[in-house]
Formats: C-alpha cells, sequence, structure tokens
C-alpha cells in the first residue's frame, strides 16, 4: 500500500507525539514509585523493605493491565483503524496521569489512597498496551522495506526516550524544592501539567486523515488474538522473548537503579539527573543504532545491545555505588546507549515482521505487552527482592544474563516451526 513522503512524515510526527506524551506520563510514575509513592502512599508503620515492596508492587500492576489493553485495543486498530485507537490510548493515558496528579495521600484517606493510585495504574497500563503497537505500525506501514524505514521506525522510539527525558527532567526540576514543599505539592506539577500536551495530541490525532495500514476489515478475524495463538503460536513466543532483555533491562536500570542509588544514599537529585541524561543519550542513540542495522541487519544490532546489557549491567553498580557525580552519570549513559538503544532500535522491524497485516496490530501489541509483563513489570520486583535475601547485587546480574539468554534464544529460534510462518521474519536471525 503506498503512500506519499508527506503522509509518511505525518504518521511519524503523530507516532512520535503519541510516544513523547505517553513516556513523559510513564517516566514521572517511574521515578515517582521510589521517590514520592513510597512515603505518601502507604503507611509509615511498616519497615523501609516492605514499603518499598508495595510501591513496585503497585508499580508492577499496570504491566498486568497491557495484554488486556492489547488485546482490546489491538482488535480495534485491525479492524477500524490504527488512528481510531490511538486518539483513546493517548485519551486514557494523559487523563490517568493528570489524575493521579490530584490524588489524596495516605494521611488524608489512608488505605483508599493507593487503592485510588492502583486503579489510574491500572487505566494507563491498559492504554499503554495499545499505544506503542499502533504507533510503530503506522510508520512501518507507510515505508518499503529498507533503510529509511528502519531509521523512522527508530525516530518513533526516539520519542519514548524525549519523552522519559522530559517526565524525568520535571522531576528532578521541582525536586530542588524542599523536602516538605516537593512531598506535599512540589511532586504533583509535573502530573498535571501534562493535561495541555494530552489535549494537543488527541487534536492533532482526530485530525489527521484516518491511516489505516491493515487490509481490509473483512479480512481480519473475529477474535484476532485467538488467530494468533492458533496460527502464529511461534511467532507470537518470538516476539514476547525478544522484549525480555529488552524490557527487563530498561526496568532494572531506571526503576532498580534508582532504587538502588537511594539505597547507597546517592542524592536523589544527582539520580534523577543521571537518569535524565542517560534517557537522552539513549534517544540520540536509536536512529545510530538504526543506521548500523541498515548495513550488519536488524538481528546482528539487537545482539549486539543484549551482549552489552550483559557485560555492562555488573559494572553499572559498582558505578553507582561509587556515588560520585561522574560515576552515577556514567553508569546510566553506558548501560542505556549501548545496552538498551540497539535493541529497542530494531524491536519494532523485528516485531512488526512476526505478523500479517490483518491480525497485525494485535500481533504486536501482544507480544509487546505480555513481554512487558514478564520483563519490564517484574524485573524491579524480582530484582529488590533478589537484592534483600542475598544482600548484594551479584544476583540481580544474574537474573539480566538470564533475560538476555533468553531474549538471544527468541532471536534465532527457528520461525518455520509455526503453523504460518512469514518469509520476512527470516530477517531477524
Amino acid at each position: 500500500m503506498g503512500y506519499s513522503m508527506r503522509a509518511a512524515r505525518i504518521g511519524l510526527l503523530s507516532a512520535m507525539i503519541g510516544n513523547i506524551v505517553e513516556w513523559y506520563d510513564f517516566a514521572l510514575y517511574t521515578a515517582a514509585t521510589p521517590l514520592v509513592f513510597a512515603s505518601l502512599f502507604f503507611s509509615s508503620n511498616i519497615s523501609a523493605f516492605q514499603n518499598q515492596i508495595e510501591a513496585i508492587g503497585l508499580f508492577t500492576s499496570g504491566f498486568i493491565a497491557r495484554p488486556l489493553g492489547g488485546i482490546f485495543f489491538g482488535a480495534l486498530g485491525d479492524r477500524h483503524g490504527h488512528m481510531v485507537a490511538l486518539r483513546w490510548t493517548l485519551f486514557l493515558i494523559g487523563g490517568a496521569t493528570t489524575l493521579i496528579g490530584l490524588l489524596p495521600t495516605y494521611t488524608m484517606v489512608g488505605s483508599l489512597a493507593p487503592m485510588l493510585l492502583l486503579l489510574l495504574r491500572l487505566v494507563q497500563g491498559a492504554a499503554a498496551g495499545g499505544e506503542w503497537a499502533g504507533s510503530i505500525l503506522v510508520v512501518g506501514g507507510m515505508l518499503p522495506d529498507g533503510p529509511r524505514k528502519m531509521v523512522a521506525l527508530a525516530l518513533s522510539q526516539s520519542g519514548v526516550a524525549i519523552g522519559m527525558v522530559l517526565g524525568t527532567a520535571a522531576l528532578w526540576l521541582v525536586s530542588h524544592l524542599s523536602p516538605e514543599d516537593f512531598l506535599v505539592w512540589g511532586w504533583r506539577v509535573p502530573f498535571l501539567a501534562t493535561l495541555p500536551t494530552v489535549v494537543l495530541g488527541v487534536w492533532l490525532r482526530s485530525a489527521m486523515t484516518d491511516l489505516k495500514t491493515t487490509s481490509s476489515a473483512k479480512h481480519t478475524p473475529r477474535f484476532p488474538v485467538w488467530a494468533i495463538m492458533r496460527d502464529y503460536p511461534i511467532p507470537l513466543v518470538r516476539g514476547i522473548g525478544l522484549r525480555l532483555a529488552e524490557n527487563g533491562g530498561v526496568y532494572l536500570i531506571t526503576v532498580f537503579g534508582l532504587a538502588y542509588g537511594h539505597e547507597k544514599h546517592v542524592p536523589d537529585t544527582l539520580l534523577l539527573l543521571a537518569l535524565m541524561i542517560g534517557l537522552l543519550a539513549d534517544g540520540i542513540s536509536m536512529p545510530a543504532a538504526a543506521w548500523l542495522a541498515a548495513r550488519w541487519g536488524a538481528g546482528r544490532t539487537y545482539l549486539s545491545g543484549i551482549l552489552a546489557l550483559a557485560l555492562l549491567i555488573g559494572p553499572f553498580f559498582k558505578l553507582i555505588e561509587a556515588g560520585g557525580a561522574i560515576a552515577v552519570i556514567s553508569a546510566f549513559v553506558l548501560l542505556l546507549a549501548l545496552g538498551h538503544a540497539p535493541t529497542i532500535a530494531v524491536e519494532p522491524f523485528l516485531l512488526e515482521r512476526l505478523f500479517p497485516r490483518e491480525v497485525q496490530y494485535s500481533g504486536v501489541a501482544l507480544a509487546h505487552e505480555v513481554g512487558a509483563i514478564l520483563a519490564g513489570g517484574l524485573s524491579p520486583l524480582v530484582a529488590v527482592f533478589l537484592y534483600h535475601a542475598v544482600g548484594s547485587v551479584q544476583a540481580v546480574t544474574v537474573y539480566a544474563f538470564g533475560l538476555v539468554i533468553c531474549s538471544a534464544a527468541a532471536l534465532f529460534f527457528p520461525c518455520s516451526l509455526s503453523r504460518k510462518s512469514l518469509s520476512a521474519a527470516s530477517e531477524m536471525g
């Protein structure tokens, strides 16, 4: 299906705007989990470890809702157009984040506070389950295979990094308030500030012509998720596996990394600054990784990223433990730019090629979000348990190695074992 370059640029802009808004919101929640929610939304009459577990457990709950959102919005997008689904996902993500900024704390309403936070987290997670797949398919469906498409998909993922930089920067700025002001009202400002951007994003998507990149709805199964599990089980498992090292790794860095630094008495302002700079390096490195992928191949580029994660995760914790500004900033920059950017830059290209057009939105969303539960949702929680059980981060490093091994196996596993394999998926190996 052919599109003009102007339409392709509009599609890329739409994807980047959606990713920026979504991940600005998500970065706020990620950074606020160990720094704000743990102290404000749970009882103070428990140990620091229990407090940390409860806060990160609530963070994990959002990932549980993501596959359900992927199934619902994937079917909506496959049958009625990608932009129809994407307007709703952006509205729900932004609306939930804005409402988090208005929530009462535990001292105000007791146990109702974490329950309300959980509800909004589930809404945010369900909507996020349909956002990423739709946005990358809008971009990927408008360009022929080749270097231009790979770079465009990587640029759409730069929107993820930009959004996370802005979200982290917003919380970092208000963290310079006095501790009392920060905990009373300062942390709320970045959450409330998302509302104008969400309104702008939804308006832009509503004004766009529906850019449906799948085949017509009459070719889409009534229950796409069932068709995927029946006809494409191996591509689905491969897609989930590809998410493990990428998504699990980035949340080990951004969530457990902050919690570990906090545990080692590294100032929160330094941790947020280091994360912000690291995410900026991540976003800048993504197009460069796509340029390399156009020459090396997507599979080799992805492999280089997960190998870097395996090699650098140990030094990452050592640098944080050192506590100096240069050491902490270097930890986040090196691991995000070398370990995460090469994987996320080519992951849209790899996942897109696993499923046919009539179920592509649903297939990509399901693989992406089930992987998010098994990796991103669980990795910070597993890391906290391992760290407190063993008393060191060595167990966390071994866990990261396990994620890398699983993703490497998914990269090279033969797709021909599925009932309806795609010959194009051989590009992954």
